[in-house]
């Protein structure tokens, strides 16, 4: 297949390389490898085994045709952070899209029994994301109370989840959902299991009201709003939040399965305690030290398609770690540290 440049680029900047690091690594001219990312003439076929080598990826991997979604699409979200480096925002892109490929080809032969499905909501039909969240509450067939496991609804609901070591804690999470492949949230994984909670949920939020939708100056604080009554009901929770103080948002934690903090801010937005009084708990949990890790951490969520996808292609499929690996265009080593033992949910093979 012919060389596709995009690829060559998205596989340096996944490294987190420049053309001139790239160059140094590999022993090519720089003008060699600038010349093969602007279409102008492919990399010498003796040098591509080389590259791909410094770039942990399989030659193959360097002709893939498909498309590269960037920050600035309609399909993929995320919290800008304008003190990040365009190093560190263009690497995380870059794994995002790979994973996002690599998904795509582990999909072929398998099917996901879903019994539910992530719905598009105009928001400006239902007028308020709390409104948005109460539908995707219903539609899910939520019980009153807390959600139970939020990773295991959204990948019921045909999701699939991605703990990544993002490099930074200036980025929480990042989803994107584009035609041929389902909804992809690929969380931090340096969040803590509370925090990773309400921060799938306001990705959810920005998949169940944004999705596909030019951009708006509101989405961050229109998910945010949806993170809150999806997880928080404000018909629920009201009657808890009275009198609430860091050391009752510590007791409501473990039930209601949110940061402690977002409690006081909930509270705070349906108007039982003041602006003053949140700002006032803030700051106590802050010199407590309480805002970077929280006491008494709940267990984490731990996704279960992805490695699923990969246990069914090792066992039933009946692929080597080499094959698997050359399939998604990998290194065996960086496929050994992703398989992991057979999740509790099941996937229904589909044989084609």
């Amino acid at each position: 297949m012919k060389f596709n440049p995009r690829m060559l680029i998205l596989a340096r900047e996944a490294q987190g390389l420049t053309q001139q690091e790239l160059a140094k690594a590999t022993g090519l001219a720089q003008s060699t490898l600038s010349k093969a990312e602007n279409g102008l003439r492919p990399l010498p076929e003796a040098d591509v085994p080389q590259v791909a080598k410094v770039l942990k990826v399989t030659p193959e991997l360097l002709t893939w045709q498909e498309e590269v979604y960037g920050f600035g699409s309609a399909s993929f979200f995320h919290r800008k952070q304008q003190s990040l480096s365009q190093r560190t925002l263009r690497k995380i892109q870059a794994r995002v899209n790979l994973l996002r490929m690599r998904l795509v080809r582990l999909s072929d032969g398998i099917a996901v029994d879903t019994s539910l499905t992530i719905p598009r909501i105009d928001i400006d039909e239902v007028e308020t994301a709390a409104e948005a969240a109460r539908r995707v509450r219903a539609a899910w067939r939520l019980p009153m109370g807390p959600v139970p496991n939020l990773v295991n609804i959204v990948e019921a609901a045909g999701g699939t989840v991605v703990l990544r070591d993002f490099e930074t804690h200036r980025i929480n999470a990042i989803s994107v959902w584009h035609p041929g492949s389902g909804p992809l949230f690929v969380l931090n994984s340096g969040l803590s299991p509370e925090r990773q909670r309400f921060v799938l949920a306001h990705e959810i939020g920005h998949m169940v009201m944004h999705e596909g939708e030019p951009p708006r100056d509101a989405a961050e604080k229109e998910a945010d709003a949806f993170a809150e009554e999806l997880l928080m009901p404000a018909a629920e929770i009201a009657k808890d939040l009275g009198g609430i103080d860091v050391r009752k948002a510590a007791a409501l934690k473990p039930y209601w399965r949110v940061p402690m903090q977002s409690l006081i801010i909930r509270a705070e937005h349906l108007g039982i305690i003041s602006q003053a009084r949140s700002r006032s708990l803030h700051a106590y949990m802050n010199k407590a030290g309480y805002l970077t890790s929280e006491p008494a951490p709940l267990q984490r969520e731990e996704p279960q398609v992805y490695r699923e996808m990969l246990r069914i292609h090792i066992e039933e499929h009946d692929y080597s770690v080499r094959e698997l690996a050359q399939a998604m265009g990998m290194t065996e080593d960086d496929l050994t540290d992703e398989i992991a033992p057979s999740s509790r949910r099941g996937l229904r093979l589909v044989r084609g």
